[in-house]
């Protein structure tokens, strides 16, 4: 996990902002239900953490036995016409950050929305959650 998303967690995370980690098994059935490999990246912060975020920013992940907000919304998302291959990391609703299944090998991630329109916004799982992180911090 990137040491700086830790430090980020550790200095401005409060008790109940995440889930807590998972097991293999659990993102496994995950990754079973939605057909598709998490990336690297994003399966070590469901590990680590499972799903939440600080300072109003959530990253949707896996809730252990109570599901997997990241399946709800990737299962949403693709009956609006998110293609196939994507998981829904962020839903505000109107748009999502979402990235390609580990299988496409692409750490991008992307904002989708309603329309169709699919866009690159960050290289990685770790430029996202560092600036989205950043975003929340500078709004406290």
């Amino acid at each position: 996990m990137n040491q700086e998303i830790i430090k980020m967690i550790e200095e401005h995370g409060e008790e109940k902002d995440f889930f807590g980690g998972t097991s293999e098994q659990i993102i496994a059935n995950s990754e079973k239900i939605l057909n598709l490999k998490f990336p690297q990246k994003y399966r070590e912060f469901l590990k680590q953490y499972g799903s939440g975020g600080i300072c109003g920013v959530e990253i949707l992940g896996v809730e252990g036995d109570f599901g997997a907000s990241v399946v709800k919304a990737t299962e949403r998302w693709r009956e609006m016409g998110l293609d196939m291959g994507l998981i829904v990391i962020e839903d505000s609703g109107e748009f999502v950050r979402c990235m390609y299944s580990a299988d496409f090998n692409d750490e991008r991630v992307f904002s989708w929305n309603r329309g169709g329109g699919l866009s690159e916004r960050y290289d990685t799982f770790d430029d996202y959650t560092i600036d989205m992180f950043q975003e929340g911090i500078d709004n406290l």
